[in-house]
């Protein structure tokens, strides 16, 4: 799960799971029109996910092969 607050978002290197040649990644994005409280990124969103906040409709998947 990430968080941002601009229109942007880089999911670092130590943040990519274990992974092999052909495994997948997939990538959803939802947004709220409140921003969320925690002290990192994966606090504010998951309070966002969990709490009582009415977010967009879920985007459609993007999603990356590795090489």
């Amino acid at each position: 799960m990430g968080y941002s607050e601009t229109t942007s978002f880089t999911l670092e290197a130590k943040d990519v799971p274990a992974h092999k040649s052909g495994d997948k990644i997939y990538f959803y994005v939802q947004a709220y029109s409140k921003v969320g409280t925690g002290s990192d990124g994966i606090e504010k969103a998951a309070e966002l996910n969990n709490g009582k906040h009415l977010g967009s409709d879920w985007s459609k998947v993007a999603s990356v092969t590795f090489e």
